[in-house]
């Protein structure tokens, strides 16, 4: 049933009031903003009533528009390091006359709807002429911006008498708040609870995609949907258990997804790309992820968890989920992608110094105090019990303590490990290592020369021997020219010392460094 707001008093006052009460109910109107009032005893119901109705009423039928929901589940979501993803999936439709608007609903809040492309699987060919994202969805504040310069009804109590009452009211603005005109006076506040009388055109319930398309009338047809959006995000957590004494670690990789799209993927086949795919501005390729469809190389890597395939792909490295999973809005899932065992890991104490300028200037009576810092270090092949692509992402590390309990010793960020490369985590500093650096002499020998003598103090406060790795900085142009312990060269830019310090002792260091500017 439509009631509209003339009929809606109609009906509530279909038995007048004695009069009375009629008189106490004007004299009490009165000097108010109430004088358009009516008073009754079924405000909730008859409210409730000319809400549904005006629902009802919002929603002319438009020959010219399908509706085209999403399926119950199935679709093909893959996701990439750059916070974006791609979305296929199947959709059924009927299109009953030759040219017609197709609404996708269920779509993505975050789409990027200059992406997206429709391909009949099923049926006759259906081109697209015109397409438009419709994001206005109903909500109060849209139901008010929609309603501006328009009468709305307020549902409200008379402060005088406790009843409640109806009033009219027109929206003149809501830029910074609401502003009400009620009885000709300006109100910037609503006393009240707002009914709208019918729904404002052009407002959906959901995010919808509107295509203008043009094909065979009255054909069933099936079509491959898909469109890249923002808010499905992918990374890589690693969960390292590390045994000092045996030298192994074992770890597992978690893929960390997380939805914001506003909609659900129920059942959905999960593929994750690690790599950098170049994008221009928000816009991405017309269909680049038919390549995703390519076979599997041969050679899956072992330690990759149950179902998971792991391919090359270009530059990036795909990981296909062996089952289907649902991402639900507003929900971080985690999916094993990597379980190995005794992997063999050493662990390194390194003093690095990344201040290059020390070569340049004078620092005399300087002193520069750290600590060593804790690495492990393992490689990324099969000898090592490993020998899978890992996405970049963060590397938790746990170790047991002396009675067994799990401990957590540190986190680091990790980059892209290719098959075959050396992967170094970082735990923090050793607090029974420190390292004292300071400059014992300096000499400017020409305007681009310079001469310095250096001196580096390895303390151990452990009960046992240890080695010290010592990463020293070079400029463009080095030579050492006399040292306490052979150097080798790490690479054209750094020099490297490996040190014995005994338990509770320490080791000093100490070289010349000519230096060409």
């Amino acid at each position: 049933m439509i009631v509209n707001l003339n009929e809606r008093r109609r009906l509530c006052y279909r038995s007048a009031p004695p009069p009375a009460v009629q008189r106490v109910s004007r004299q009490r109107c009165q000097g108010h903003f109430w004088n358009n009032c009516r008073m009754h005893k079924n405000l909730p119901f008859f409210a409730a009533v000319s809400f549904l109705a005006g629902l009802a009423a919002a929603s002319p039928s438009r020959a010219a528009e399908v509706n085209v929901p999403a399926a119950t589940g199935g679709a093909d979501v893959t996701v990439y390091n750059g916070e974006f993803a791609m979305v296929r999936e199947r959709r059924n439709f009927y299109l009953p006359a030759a040219s017609a608007q197709l609404a996708f609903t269920g779509v993505s809040g975050q789409m990027q709807p200059e992406t997206a492309l429709l391909e009949v699987m099923k049926g006759d060919p259906i081109k697209v002429s015109e397409q438009a994202f419709s994001v206005d969805v109903i909500s109060p504040s849209s139901l008010l911006a929609r309603s501006v310069g328009q009468e709305v009804s307020i549902f409200t109590t008379i402060p005088a008498t406790g009843r409640d009452a109806i009033v009219r009211a027109r929206v003149l603005s809501v830029s910074e708040g609401v502003v009400l005109d009620i009885g000709g006076k300006i109100h910037t506040s609503i006393p009240g609870r707002i009914v709208f009388d019918s729904l404002p055109p052009g407002l959906r319930a959901t995010p919808t995609l509107l295509m203008n398309v043009t094909g065979r009338a009255g054909q069933d047809a099936e079509a491959e949907f898909s469109y890249l959006t923002g808010g499905l995000t992918w990374r890589a957590d690693y969960v390292m258990q590390y045994d000092s004494e045996a030298a192994r670690m074992d770890l597992t990789a978690w893929a960390t997804i997380t939805n914001t799209t506003g909609v659900d993927f129920k059942d959905a086949k999960v593929t994750l790309v690690a790599g950098d795919v170049n994008r221009v501005g928000p816009l991405g390729p017309p269909r680049p992820m038919r390549m995703l469809e390519a076979k599997a190389m041969a050679a899956s890597a072992p330690p990759m968890a149950d179902g998971v395939t792991e391919q090359a792909l270009e530059a990036s490295h795909i990981y296909a989920m062996g089952r289907p999973t649902t991402l639900a809005d507003k929900e971080t899932r985690q999916l094993a992608l990597l379980n190995g065992q005794g992997i063999a890991v050493r662990r390194e104490l390194i003093v690095r110094n990344d201040q290059l300028h020390i070569y340049s200037t004078t620092l005399r009576g300087q002193t520069q105090d750290s600590r060593a810092a804790v690495e492990l270090i393992f490689r990324n092949d099969a000898s090592a019990k490993l020998g899978a692509p890992l996405p970049a992402g963060t590397m938790r590390v746990y170790g047991l303590d002396d009675q067994g309990g799990s401990q957590f010793l540190g986190e680091s960020a990790i980059d892209h490990a290719a098959t075959g490369s050396e992967v170094r985590v970082k735990l923090g500093r050793d607090f029974d290592v420190p390292v004292t650096r300071e400059q014992m002499t300096f000499v400017r020998a020409s305007d681009t020369i310079t001469v310095s003598v250096w001196k580096i103090t390895v303390q151990n406060a452990k009960p046992r021997p240890i080695k010290v790795r010592v990463i020293e900085p070079m400029p463009e142009s080095w030579e050492i020219t006399k040292e306490s312990h052979p150097h080798k060269a790490g690479n054209a830019a750094t020099a490297e010392w490996l040190l014995d310090v005994p338990a509770k002792g320490q080791t000093v260091l100490e070289y010349n460094v000519k230096s060409v500017f």
